[in-house]
């Protein structure tokens, strides 16, 4: 830490930044302690409910801070924070304005594990896959199982006759979207942002171990908006999960209830909305916003 504020203060000697941003992590904090004691003016984007360490120090320093969830404000000193959501990728921006607004039958329930597998998520798609095919119900899963997992679950899936089509990671992650009716996943900020740019119905398990508990309230304040439930690792029973979706796919209606409580959670604009306001406060003027 300390070789890397020496390597920032030649950075930022040699850059002359007009405004330098935070997003969170051990890495971001040399950059911007240099930052802020050069007089540069330092921003910081808080993607969670529960601030990192790292964005909760620096929020002492910081101009302005844009956070992705309400719950961050209160933790910020206050009147320098502004919730704008989660800015997430165009490409994801550009494929949820252009998804067809019904998704054909058969119910498919997306299951994303990120790029490594989650091994809980995994296991109860197979399990709720068994109860499907034992039950003869029509519901189908989309399951990335991440690259570590992928050929033990595709194994099962094919010896086993399973309704659910698995691969290992995709960055088109919005291909997916497109083609689901409901969503099952941890609660890790960004993804929730991307599935409420859908207008998904989700069922999330939070990361019991993430830092502060952060993925657990994401999911509580997610949820609270009616975009729909979640459960910690250890209650989350394959049956449980599979009678959400069931409801949902028996009662269009409540689906419909829920989407729309995600879709009243997206922030399309947030990376423009975040830019647009730093170089309002840096008195650059928003002309030279080319988000």
């Amino acid at each position: 830490m300390l070789k890397g504020l020496f390597v920032a203060a030649s950075v930022l000697r040699r850059r002359r930044p007009d405004l330098v941003f935070g997003v969170g992590g051990y890495a971001s904090v040399p950059v911007a302690l240099v930052a802020a004691i050069s007089g540069v003016p330092l921003f910081l984007q808080e993607q969670n409910a529960v601030p990192g360490r790292s964005n909760r120090i620096l929020g002492r320093l910081a101009k302005k801070i844009y956070a992705g969830f309400e719950g961050a404000a209160s933790r910020f000193p206050a009147g320098h924070v502004e919730v704008t959501g989660n800015p997430v990728r165009r490409e994801i921006v550009a494929a949820a304005a252009s998804c067809p607004a019904e998704v054909p039958a058969p119910f498919t329930v997306l299951a994303i594990g990120g790029s490594q597998g989650a091994r809980a998520i995994n296991e109860r798609v197979l399990e709720m896959a068994r109860i499907v095919k034992r039950e003869g119900f029509a519901t189908r899963f989309l399951l990335q199982a991440g690259t570590r997992e992928f050929e033990g679950v595709r194994a099962a899936i094919e010896k086993e006759g399973l309704p659910v089509e698995a691969l290992p990671f995709t960055d088109r992650i919005g291909d997916l979207f497109a083609r689901c009716h409901a969503v099952l996943m941890r609660a890790g900020a960004l993804s929730i942002a991307e599935a409420a740019l859908f207008g998904k119905p989700c069922v999330l398990l939070p990361y019991p171990y993430a830092a502060d508990g952060h993925q657990e309230k994401n999911a509580i304040e997610f949820c609270s908006s009616g975009a729909g439930r979640w459960f910690s690792e250890a209650d989350a029973t394959p049956e449980k999960l599979y009678a959400i979706f069931s409801a949902w796919e028996s009662d269009p209606g409540s689906a419909e209830n829920a989407a729309a409580g995600a879709r009243r959670f997206a922030r399309p604009g947030a990376a423009r909305s975040i830019v647009e306001s730093a170089l309002r406060e840096s008195g650059i003027g928003t002309g030279a916003c080319h988000v």
